[in-house]
């Protein structure tokens, strides 16, 4: 879609949606993943929520 300079990595000046929480889900156990709870939640770049 040649949106590469636009989208496609979290850097100044880009689109960024991405959602923040509350457990690093990439080293707490298995079991407990589906515990982590959403602290913020950002589209285009903008909080669009938070706890």
């Amino acid at each position: 879609m040649f949106l590469e300079d636009e989208r496609g990595s979290i850097r100044e000046g880009k689109y960024a949606d991405f959602l923040l929480v509350d457990k690093d889900v990439l080293s707490c156990p298995e079991t407990e993943i589906h515990e982590a709870r959403p602290e913020a939640t950002y589209f285009e770049g903008k909080k669009v929520f938070s706890a």
